[in-house]
């Protein structure tokens, strides 16, 4: 039996880092970006969405539909009202982060095939820290690079 791959269509070509890690107080920047062959006939739509802490539900903040036009989710959280917004191709920005944003936050690419739509999804875990554990993770990642040197 032999089995062919295609390649898809609908493809992310950059991702966040995951997890990303944000100083309270900064902009939150989660850059996705896609290729798509044909955005009129392979695209259906994008949705950006977050968990909620202590719910943990799925809520949608933004949709973009295939022409291009984007718009906030009617019922959007009051506390990301205001403080979201999507740049460039599909980029998040979460403005003033809080500790209380430290959770999960997705890019969802649907693409419309001969069987209905299908998903290609991109999540990641945003970490709010204060200043000590930034300068610690920092630390550690220079160590991590300074050993590697060293064995070179």
């Amino acid at each position: 039996m032999c089995t062919f791959f295609t390649e898809s269509a609908l493809e992310f070509t950059l991702t966040p880092d995951d997890p990303t890690y944000v100083l309270k107080g900064q902009n939150a920047t989660l850059v996705w970006e896609y290729h798509v062959d044909d955005r009129e006939k392979e695209l259906k739509g994008i949705v950006w969405s977050v968990v909620e802490k202590g719910t943990g539900k799925t809520m949608n903040l933004f949709t973009e539909t295939k022409s291009g036009d984007r718009s906030e989710v009617g019922g959007i959280s009051q506390a990301y009202k205001g403080r979201v917004s999507v740049k460039e191709q599909a980029t998040l920005v979460i403005e003033n982060v809080t500790v209380d944003d430290s959770t999960t936050f997705s890019c969802d690419l649907r693409a419309e095939s001969g069987s209905g739509v299908t998903s290609v999804k991109k999540s990641v875990q945003l970490v709010v820290t204060g200043m000590c554990l930034f300068v610690w993770n920092l630390f550690i990642f220079s160590e991590m690079i300074f050993r590697a040197v060293a064995n070179f």
